[in-house]
């Protein structure tokens, strides 16, 4: 994308004088350098973008899920402690109730599975109560789902039940989430929630509730350490919730967090983390403060996703990337990735100009290390578009083929091969395609990476993306 600039002022034509030619070329010369200035000032930094680095797509791995596949019930996350990570694939029976959980690698060989698949019961277009966890920090992951009202924690290798416990009400199911409130250093606690108004925090070992908070509870809480004081607050809907449960600050804004993406945006540290908003109902995007001050805030048509990423390494700070449905919800709608410098100036705005229906789905990321930099992962793209990564000029830096980009698909990324590069997984309830870099990378000397340790993203994982 291009920004428009200021094109070069040259002076009108006068008489031929030989007495001033030095004169006359100074004030060209001047009149340049002021048209220069002017360009620079306008365009900024959005002309400096440097070469397009483009990537060796590879398709791995093919999986066929046919009859047990899902839509946004799939997590990836070591289950056998072969330092490789596999796939949990959870379908509903109705809801946010788990009737299925399949265990299997990321070559497609099953490792074990829970409950009986139902071709019918893929479909969701939220959250599933479903994670991969290392519950009781011995190394070993489990897998965590909700059911019938209850929680149920389960053996990553063999899918036995290790535990279970009630729930504090059988819609206490809207997602789960992991966080350390006691200062521990492992997220043991449990935060479960009903869609918009209840979240309970559960203690880290009998799993009972220690609090409860009731309010505008938004789509997915943030775990964050704020204060610096080794546990976790809980960034709530527009709230911040102390690791107690106290409600530290409410921001009054409309609507309700469909995404929130925390991040030291501004560069600052002395600043602490910000928190970035993409307030549904609302149609805003919000960047707080750690003291729930507005930072900035930009209307616009529909606020679904917000993420943070260094995809400007140019600019000062990071940057938030945001999704804009648009008011559209018929086939022809069109959607938009907006990006945002630290301080809230647009950088750029998408102007789609694919063609096909259903281009106003998209769901963005953000990838850390598919070649080194942050980019952005954008899929459900609609049309003729299938998923792929941008960089921070919004150019297209890689492109993920699959069936019938038109339709429902999804799209997950972590590092699976062992190459400290992520991997990006697309998927639909029928197949699943797993795609590397092509490309050379330079080997390090650094001991390989531990993948049956967890990240905060993995066991995390929300579908209203916004995590780092």
């Amino acid at each position: 994308m291009v920004t428009k600039g200021y094109a070069p002022v040259f002076p009108p034509q006068v008489r031929h004088n030989p007495v001033m030619p030095r004169a006359r070329l100074a004030i060209l010369a001047g009149l340049l350098l002021v048209a220069a200035i002017l360009f620079a000032s306008h365009a900024g930094a959005g002309e400096r973008r440097g070469d397009l680095i483009s990537s060796k797509v590879v398709l791995a791995h093919q999986v066929d899920t046919t009859g047990f596949g899902t839509w946004t019930g799939l997590r990836l996350g070591d289950l056998d402690g072969d330092n490789r990570r596999d796939i949990v694939l959870a379908q509903h029976k109705g809801g946010q109730n788990i009737g299925c959980v399949t265990a299997m690698t990321a070559t497609g060989k099953v490792l074990w599975r829970i409950g009986e698949p139902n071709a019918g019961h893929y479909r969701a277009s939220f959250d599933l109560p479903v994670q991969i966890h290392d519950m009781d920090a011995d190394g070993d992951n489990e897998v965590v789902y909700c059911t019938d009202g209850r929680l149920k924690i389960v053996e990553g290798r063999t899918g036995r039940l290790e535990k279970e416990v009630p729930l504090p009400t059988p819609k206490a199911n809207d997602c789960l989430c992991f966080a350390d409130l006691s200062g521990s250093g492992h997220a043991g606690n449990v935060i479960v929630k009903t869609r918009y108004t209840q979240v309970w925090a559960l203690g880290p070992e009998a799993l009972k509730p220690l609090w409860t908070f009731k309010g505008n509870t938004g789509h997915y809480p943030w775990p964050y350490d704020f204060d610096g004081d080794g546990r976790d607050e809980l960034a709530c809907g527009f709230a911040l919730l102390d690791h107690d449960g106290t409600k530290l600050w409410e921001a009054k804004l409309p609507g309700h967090a469909d995404a929130v993406a925390v991040g030291d945006v501004d560069g600052n540290p002395g600043n602490g983390a910000e928190i970035a908003l993409a307030c549904c109902g609302g149609n805003t995007f919000a960047l707080l403060g750690r003291d729930g001050t507005v930072r900035w805030k930009h209307p616009c048509g529909h606020s679904q996703h917000i993420v943070i990423g260094d995809f400007r390494p140019d600019l000062d700070g990071k940057e938030v990337a945001a999704l804009d449905r648009g008011n559209d919800r018929s086939a022809t709608g069109v959607d938009a990735i907006i990006l945002y410098g630290a301080g809230g100036k647009k950088l750029w705005h998408e102007k789609r100009t694919d063609s096909g229906p259903n281009r106003w789905l998209t769901v963005i990321s953000t990838t850390r290390n598919w070649d080194g930099r942050d980019l952005i992962l954008a899929y459900r793209r609609g049309g003729t578009t299938p998923p792929t990564l941008y960089d921070g000029w919004g150019r297209a830096v890689a492109r993920f083929p699959f069936p019938h980009p038109e339709r429902q698909h999804f799209a997950q990324h972590a590092d699976l091969f062992g190459d400290a590069r992520e991997e990006v997984v697309v998927w639909n309830q029928k197949r699943i395609y797993i795609y590397t870099n092509g490309a050379p990378y330079a080997t390090s000397s650094d001991p390989p990476p531990d993948r049956r340790a967890q990240t905060k993203r993995l066991y995390n994982y929300t579908h209203y993306t916004g995590m780092p």
